[in-house]
């Protein structure tokens, strides 16, 4: 699994340090990304493997980013899992559906962060 390559797409730089470097130390080939329109710049160059996609971003935010690409390249839905604080009692949820995955961020430990990431990987 080490040569799986990840997106990483994160604002808050604390997280996005820490979720750099949970998953390069299990050897996945990682780039970070704090800006959506870089974002989505990075996700149209290359088939990632995954992508892991804030909603609340500068420039583009998470959601516009899955419109634009449903438009132009649906197929690179299916890799993109989105990283959130919004709950379940948030109408922002309701869009979530356009990506069937999603974790929230602070229901996870680093530990469980990094699981999920395998177990998504290994499907």
């Amino acid at each position: 699994m080490s040569n799986k390559s990840i997106l990483l797409v994160e604002d808050d730089e604390f997280l996005q340090q820490l979720y750099f470097e949970l998953l390069s130390n299990e050897k996945f080939h990682v780039t970070a990304s704090g800006d959506g329109t870089e974002a989505l710049k990075l996700i149209e160059s290359k088939n990632w493997d995954l992508i892991l996609l804030d909603i609340m971003l500068p420039g583009l935010d998470g959601f516009q980013i899955v419109e634009k690409l449903e438009k132009t390249q649906k197929k690179k839905l299916n890799t993109i899992v989105y990283l959130t604080n919004l709950d379940g009692n948030d109408d922002d949820l309701k869009k979530l559906k356009k990506v069937r995955k999603f974790m929230i961020k602070s229901d996870m430990s680093p530990l469980e962060f990094v699981e999920n990431v395998k177990k998504l990987l290994s499907k």
